[in-house]
């Protein structure tokens, strides 16, 4: 009789888990778990939800500083896109982040058209233009129409203004990391009529700071357009392709009321000042920012306010050219200064500031008209 043959139970090895990998407890991950579809959620929204903590922050900032500030200003980014052009965000998006980071306006200046107008009225952000125009872009603010550019951008400049809008010239040496204008774009804008608006800051695929090496290159050309005797009013935009961008750096624009209309005519009189955080004001006798004073005015007393509730790094004073003074306020909120109107300057005088975590801001300058006045051309 044949004994039974009996069966050896198999028993698999329990996988071994490599030492120090995982903390016991752990095997169950719950973004591991989860669907793509809800990852591409987050991978969206967290981001932007960091970024509106920031922007909130900045704008607790702000409302700080106004309180040591002695003039009421609105606060505003006059160059943005949305999905309407090349923007990553809707209509929506862009303005919930506008209101998070504070702003008292947002214009919407989508490229190809004013096909965003009816639903930025909506969610309450006003509309510009922003076509593609010869050598440059050109930014357009309160024409509502939609503008086509010509070969001559000079020209185009002065169409918009003849048809009631406010043409400005954006990010004009080139944006961050790699578009850098040619030569030949550059002295284009010595064909342009005075005064004239131009972006010395541009925040275009930056977060949390707007400025680079471009915004850089920037402020030196308008130093030498305003060296060479031209008037050219600063803003600071951030160029916005993605809610993510904006509130980063803005114009704080000296209007009596916070409407489209009166917004621009400050802007475009040069009534404004740009920044990332710093409140700055700048006056020459009884001449502000963006006017001109004569040769009565050349002892007049020079005034410089600048004000941030996290603390003051810097205060230059510039021009013709050149950093005239320097003040370091070591962590001060607030700097008043006045002094005299140095006698040697001949083309205008402006103020900007640092604080103490690096952010900028830059008066509009006060253009001067005193004896031996001259004009050259932007040099090469």
């Amino acid at each position: 009789m044949k004994a039974k043959a009996t069966r050896r139970k198999t028993v698999k090895p329990k996988p071994r888990r490599r030492s120090g990998s995982l903390i016991p407890g752990f095997e169950q991950r719950p973004n591991r778990l989860k669907p793509e579809s809800d990852l591409q959620d987050m991978r969206w929204q967290k981001p932007l939800d960091y970024v509106r903590f920031i922007l909130e922050d900045a704008a607790r900032r702000t409302e700080q500083s106004r309180a040591l500030f002695p003039r009421k200003f609105y606060r505003g980014d006059c160059h943005a896109h949305s999905q309407h052009s090349d923007g990553i965000g809707t209509v929506a998006e862009m303005a919930a982040m506008a209101k998070a980071a504070g702003l008292d306006f947002q214009f919407m200046t989508d490229h190809w058209g004013l096909t965003q107008a009816r639903e930025c009225r909506r969610h309450g952000l006003w509309v510009g233009q922003e076509p593609v125009a010869h050598l440059h872009h050109l930014g357009i603010l309160g024409l509502t129409k939609v503008f086509v550019p010509g070969p001559d951008l000079a020209r185009d400049v002065r169409a918009v203004t003849r048809q009631g809008g406010t043409p400005f010239i954006p990010h004009p040496t080139g944006w961050w990391p790699s578009r850098v204008y040619e030569p030949e774009a550059i002295q284009a804008l010595n064909a342009l009529p005075d005064p004239f608006l131009m972006e010395i800051v541009n925040g275009a695929n930056n977060i949390v700071s707007a400025f680079d090496y471009t915004d850089a290159a920037a402020i030196a050309l308008w130093d030498a357009l305003l060296a060479s005797g031209r008037r050219v009013h600063a803003m600071g935009n951030t160029d916005a392709h993605s809610p993510h961008g904006l509130g980063t750096v803005w114009n704080g624009v000296f209007a009596p009321r916070c409407e489209e209309a009166a917004i621009v005519r400050a802007l475009r009189g040069g009534r404004c000042f740009v920044s990332e955080a710093p409140l700055l004001d700048m006056s020459v006798g009884a001449a502000g920012m963006g006017q001109r004073i004569g040769r009565r005015a050349a002892g007049a007393p020079l005034r410089i306010v600048a004000a941030d509730a996290r603390g003051l790094m810097r205060v230059r004073l510039i021009g013709d050219g050149k950093v005239l003074r320097a003040w370091h306020p070591d962590g001060k909120p607030v700097v008043n200064l006045t002094l005299p109107l140095p006698a040697d300057l001949r083309t205008y005088v402006r103020a900007e500031a640092v604080s103490m975590d690096g952010k900028r801001g830059y008066t509009n300058p006060v253009y001067l008209a005193l004896p031996h006045r001259h004009t050259r051309p932007i040099p090469r």
